[in-house]
């Protein structure tokens, strides 16, 4: 079974191993980081554990373009009220702004709603971070005003949007 999510620009493959490589580099780039709410070496860390050990309500994988070049990563955590949390990183700075992440957020609400038949999809991202505020926005996702940020990221905001706003993409 093919476990590709495959938007119109961009394909998400499962993460394996040797996609971690790419992940330290980003880590290693200021210019990559100022943009993500987290830490990405916390973030690597945790990502190899996840593919060492598996958690079946976490779906871990690296965005790539059409012609099979890794760009970014985005992970699925689906939670008990039968919701998903995304996270995703543009890492490659060529590819920021020319619409890949958009359309692997698209995709992957889709995944969420159509495949995995959730009620919500929300997605944490950093304040003062437009380009990803922008690209929820024109997935169809909008602020969640019951949002309260822990106190490690407390300069984040939550991007929510629910099955019954969901038109299909």
């Amino acid at each position: 079974m093919d476990n590709n999510i495959i938007g119109q620009k961009s394909v998400l493959i499962p993460m394996t191993q040797e996609d971690l490589k790419m992940l330290h580099a980003w880590a290693c780039d200021p210019l990559v980081c100022q943009n993500y709410h987290k830490c990405l070496t916390d973030e690597e860390s945790m990502l190899k554990q996840l593919l060492c050990k598996p958690d079946d309500n976490i779906e871990l994988y690296t965005i790539n373009t059409k012609d099979s070049i890794s760009i970014g990563k985005l992970s699925i955590e689906i939670a008990n009220d039968n919701t998903a949390n995304l996270d995703m990183l543009i890492g490659e700075k060529i590819y920021t702004g020319k619409g890949y992440g958009k359309d692997a957020l698209k995709a992957a609400v889709k995944h969420c709603f159509e495949d995995l038949n959730l009620d919500a999809v929300k997605m944490v991202i950093k304040q003062d971070n437009m380009r990803a505020e922008y690209c929820c926005w024109s997935c169809g996702l909008r602020e969640d005003k019951y949002y309260v940020s822990e106190k490690e990221n407390n300069n984040t905001s939550r991007m929510v949007i629910y099955k019954k706003d969901y038109t299909g993409y």
